[in-house]
């Protein structure tokens, strides 16, 4: 006999004073988010960003669905850390949708032992990044990787000291 799971709800948390709405869906179990407390995060991030009146979408899944999305939409059979999918238009709505970022927090905290940082500084920075990917921000070259580090450096400066306790490992 096969168990339903019980698909989590996203959560969903406006701004009042620019409108942003940011939908948040933790789908990897074994990592806890404080939702609220990430969302004030982003909307930071959206604010230095000047984005007013925006909306995106962050999904945390396992590495096994985000390699799976990977192969499917990049062609790349391989696991990594953030998707990026971009939805903006160009035109003048009042609330465009930025796009989807998709993160893989196990890759977060098998990098933040690698490199001897918090866990919770290394999954900000894949939020910082897909964000930068939806502005717009690629990666490919030595340049390019160069002047994303710069901006995920600019948009993390300021949030630093608010990251401790915002992600939390089962594992």
């Amino acid at each position: 006999m096969k168990l339903s799971r019980k698909r989590k709800q996203p959560a969903v948390i406006r701004t009042s004073k620019y409108s942003d709405v940011v939908v948040i869906t933790n789908s990897h179990s074994g990592f806890k988010i404080r939702l609220k407390k990430l969302s004030i995060l982003v909307h930071a991030i959206l604010k230095q960003l000047r984005l007013k009146r925006t909306s995106l979408s962050l999904v945390f899944v396992s590495d096994h669905v985000i390699k799976r999305l990977n192969r499917r939409y990049l062609n790349h059979f391989r696991v990594t850390d953030v998707l990026a999918f971009s939805f903006s238009t160009s035109s003048a709505e009042k609330q465009p949708f930025l796009g989807e970022v998709i993160i893989s927090p196990m890759r977060a905290k098998v990098y933040a032992k690698q490199f001897k940082i918090p866990f919770e500084e290394e999954l900000m920075r894949y939020v910082c990044h897909g964000i930068l990917h939806l502005r717009g921000y690629l990666d490919h070259s030595v340049r390019e990787k160069w002047v994303m580090r710069k901006a995920e450096d600019k948009l993390l400066k300021p949030l630093a000291h608010k990251l401790k306790g915002i992600f939390q490992s089962g594992h």
